[in-house]
């Protein structure tokens, strides 16, 4: 009886141990500014795992609560791209922009900068941004763009009505005749659908389109009412700089309205908006979540890290491993993918707290993701970084078909939902308190 109740305690002590940041000493500089009267901001990258947001919300709030809002930070107008985000603000536009994620094979945009997504268009238009929560109220805005729209005017406007009751979206099917080297996203782009949609009309020949093929798309557009002008007035007006623009705005809103205008001639190219708050002490809590990411797809363009670094981030987090599961990857590319992550994000703060979570458990790759989770491991302790396991933390192998029993984990045998990614954020969030109350 005493063997047996030795062994169980000994499984309790080796699941605790789990469940804490390792190399955690890493992570001081972070930890200390936390609880300083200063305004401390957390960069959380990551895959479709954290660009639903709910594991990151939860966490947000955590540390918002505990620590204060500095600003909702990072986000991307997730509905005008077609794809899905965070549920804490909407976005619309009066008009339809080209949009792909960095891991889309495409070859309309030389570069994806900050959020890993784009959308660009050639027309006069307004972006929405609204957010839901009045504590996400924001008196300044960081607007990530291509260099190429350096000199162009933007004006914010508040309102007083929503952009959405002035703007009706319409749908119609027409015949695509696919052009020499056009991708399968390319044909999403230029059509403002989905790529579950077109693949519904077409079945997966379409994923790889070749030249003269024809195909049935549906194509979204957006009749737009003017009248919509008659109720906004100018918040502030200024000219793009760089590849990133500051604007502050006298008064708190949590309306953002811009106004971008273009021509035949010249484009409309926008990365991402990180939205902040005048405050003497708080958290900024950006997130970059793109589906479908591995570590090598957040080395594809330069200015996406180019331009995240120049948010000066007191701590990188990132989450990746799920993809790479799924991917022919040996150890060597794999690591190779995350030194070169970290090493381009030190480059101008050698000293930059860097945290590596493991991916959690799945169904159709349950037997790799621990070979995956090992190199993330070793990974953290090559590059002076912590680790979090957060497979283990959230009980191992076999843990995805438990959440599936407890309606926390998707039908698709990888993604959870939002109790189930609630669950993980407190795993996190209960390690990170182990740190701050040492």
């Amino acid at each position: 009886m005493g063997r047996n109740l030795g062994i169980i305690l000994l499984l309790f002590s080796a699941g605790m141990q789990a469940q804490e940041i390792e190399n955690a000493e890493t992570l001081q500089p972070f930890t200390e500014k936390l609880t300083q009267n200063k305004v401390s901001q957390i960069l959380f990258m990551g895959d479709s795992h954290i660009q639903a947001d709910w594991l990151t919300s939860y966490l947000r709030k955590k540390f918002q609560d505990e620590y204060g809002n500095a600003g909702r930070g990072m986000v991307f107008p997730y509905n005008v791209a077609n794809t899905n985000g965070s549920d804490d603000f909407t976005s619309i536009s009066n008009r339809t922009w080209e949009t792909f994620r960095l891991v889309h094979e495409q070859k309309i945009f030389p570069q994806i900068g900050a959020s890993g997504f784009v959308i660009g268009n050639r027309e006069n238009s307004f972006v929405e941004i609204s957010f839901k929560n009045p504590q996400d109220s924001f008196d300044k805005v960081i607007i990530y763009h291509d260099a190429k729209m350096n000199g162009k005017e933007i004006t914010l406007y508040r309102e007083q009505q929503p952009l959405k009751n002035f703007v009706q979206k319409r749908t119609e099917n027409l015949n695509h005749r696919a052009l020499a080297g056009e991708t399968f996203h390319e044909i999403v782009s230029k059509y403002n659908s989905t790529t579950t949609k077109l693949k519904q009309m077409n079945g997966n020949r379409i994923l790889h389109p070749a030249e003269g093929e024809n195909f049935r798309v549906e194509r979204n557009y957006l009749i737009y009412n003017a009248d919509f002008e008659n109720y906004i007035g100018p918040l502030a007006q200024q000219k793009l700089t760089g590849f990133k623009t500051e604007i502050s705005v006298k008064e708190p809103q949590n309306v953002f309205l811009m106004r971008s205008d273009a021509s035949s001639s010249d484009a409309n190219v926008f990365y991402g908006f990180q939205f902040l708050k005048k405050a003497e002490k708080g958290v900024v809590f950006n997130t970059v979540g793109v589906n479908g990411a591995t570590y090598a797809d957040f080395l594809k363009y330069p200015l996406q890290i180019q331009q995240l670094v120049t948010m000066n981030p007191d701590i990188l987090i990132i989450a990746l491993g799920t993809n790479e599961a799924f991917a022919p990857i040996d150890k060597e590319e794999f690591q190779s993918a995350v030194t070169d992550v970290i090493t381009k994000f030190r480059a101008q703060n050698a000293q930059l707290p860097v945290l590596l979570i493991s991916p959690p458990d799945n169904l159709p790759k349950q037997s790799r993701v621990p070979e995956i989770v090992s190199w993330i491991r070793e990974s953290a302790a090559q590059n002076r970084a912590a680790f979090f396991n957060l497979y283990e933390a959230s009980g191992g192998k076999g843990s995805f078909k438990k959440a599936q029993i407890k309606k926390e984990a998707n039908s698709d045998g990888v993604h959870f939902v939002k109790p189930g990614y609630e669950n993980q954020a407190e795993l996190i969030w209960k390690a990170f308190s182990k740190l701050l109350n040492k």
